[in-house]
């Protein structure tokens, strides 16, 4: 047993020789306040530091990656919108939405409704009712029309000429190229339209909902008038009545693509355009750029970003357009993806390895700098003294 102990006894000495970290005697070790301090404020230091990497380590890191957008092209997009409009009845509005050959998109999913407002903002029906999308139609006038022995075409007709009906006075203005302003037009006090402003005088229009467009560049517009297809153009009869007498001033009170994140902030959320006149289109140029969050549990959710451009135009007196909200929307080939990711524990320790070993070579090097910079003020004090 001895010769066992005593063998066993040298094969762990032998190791000695590895020692890399020395011993000094503890005769030959000096301790000055200087050290302490310095000892005192790395451990701090070190403490710190490694609090600090640790709850980094806890906590999730979300990184953003770019890449070319692989869903498919015949894919859905919800357009999530609340609108409401101050001026403008709910019985004069209408709802378009077009791809980027103008064409009319069809078989589209949609839940729009519309409340109608009074001229402070109150909802005057309680019960919203549903709008209809590209819903193309032209609106005869079935009123009662007044008509005159020999009505007056206003000028539009040579002297001696009878416009005894208001589609008479529009055709003879439309051959002359003018604008009929219905409220001065005898024939037209009773057209449909002209009754539908005296009746709704006044009043705004509150419209939300959803509407799921296809994955290409095209537009949605909310405008007044019957809106119809002529010759590949999609065009809205506003019935000979002035641009101006539409006043489409507005506050978006929400407008989002794809899936709603709670936390996102949507760059036309709470905006209000609104110049106290009509005959005013309203363009927004929204740049879509389809976007992915992938959590730490590999769940995903998918949806959608857009930066937006605003523009504004007087339409009538020989400017084209139409008063309204459109929103011309394009679709970016590239998805951003945001993705959750966990430092994993081998970086952990490295990092707290490095900064443990970090601090406390830089500690050493600032302890020694102070001990020999004493040493040598001592030295020359001393000399200073015997001379």
């Amino acid at each position: 047993l001895q010769r066992v102990d005593l063998s066993r006894m040298g094969f762990l000495s032998s190791f000695r020789n590895f020692d890399a970290y020395s011993k000094p005697l503890e005769d030959f070790r000096i301790r000055t306040a200087s050290g302490g301090l310095v000892t005192v404020l790395a451990t701090i230091a070190i403490v710190g530091l490694a609090i600090s990497e640790a709850i980094s380590y806890l906590n999730v890191e979300v990184v953003e990656q770019l890449f070319v957008d692989s869903t498919a092209s015949d894919e859905r997009v919800p357009i999530n919108f609340h609108i409401v409009f101050h001026r403008l009845p709910c019985a004069l509005v209408t709802i378009d939405v077009m791809d980027v050959s103008s064409d009319n998109q069809v078989d589209i999913e949609h839940d729009i409704l519309k409340v109608r407002l009074d001229s402070n903002g109150r909802n005057i029906t309680e019960v919203p009712l549903k709008i209809d999308v590209n819903q193309n139609k032209t609106t005869v006038s079935t009123g009662d029309v007044t008509t005159p022995k020999c009505g007056s075409c206003y000028g539009a007709l040579p002297d001696g000429n009878c416009c005894n009906t208001c589609e008479e006075v529009k055709e003879a203005y439309q051959l002359k190229g003018w604008q009929v302003n219905l409220e001065q037009v005898e024939q037209c006090k009773n057209d449909e339209w002209m009754k539908l402003l005296r009746e709704h005088k006044n009043e705004g229009c509150r419209i939300y909902g959803s509407v799921n467009v296809s994955k290409v560049a095209g537009n949605f517009h909310i405008a007044p008038g019957d809106p119809f297809r002529t010759l590949r153009a999609h065009v809205h009869d506003l019935h000979s009545l002035d641009p101006s007498s539409f006043d489409c001033a507005h506050t978006i009170d929400h407008l989002s693509f794809g899936t709603h994140w709670p936390d996102k902030d949507y760059p036309l959320d709470g905006s209000t355009h609104d110049e106290h006149k009509g005959g005013i289109m309203y363009q927004y140029y929204v740049k879509v750029v389809p976007t992915a969050y992938r959590s730490i549990d590999e769940q995903s959710t998918h949806s959608h970003q857009f930066s937006v451009t605003t523009h504004r135009k007087m339409v009538g007196g020989g400017v084209s357009g139409l008063p309204g909200l459109f929103v011309q929307y394009e679709f970016s080939p590239l998805m951003v993806l945001y993705e959750e990711r966990r430092t994993s524990p081998s970086t952990f320790l490295v990092n707290l390895c490095a900064i443990i070993g970090g601090i406390f070579t830089v500690a050493s090097l600032i302890d020694s700098f102070i001990y020999s910079g004493h040493r040598v003020i001592t030295e020359k004090m001393n000399l200073n003294k015997l001379g």
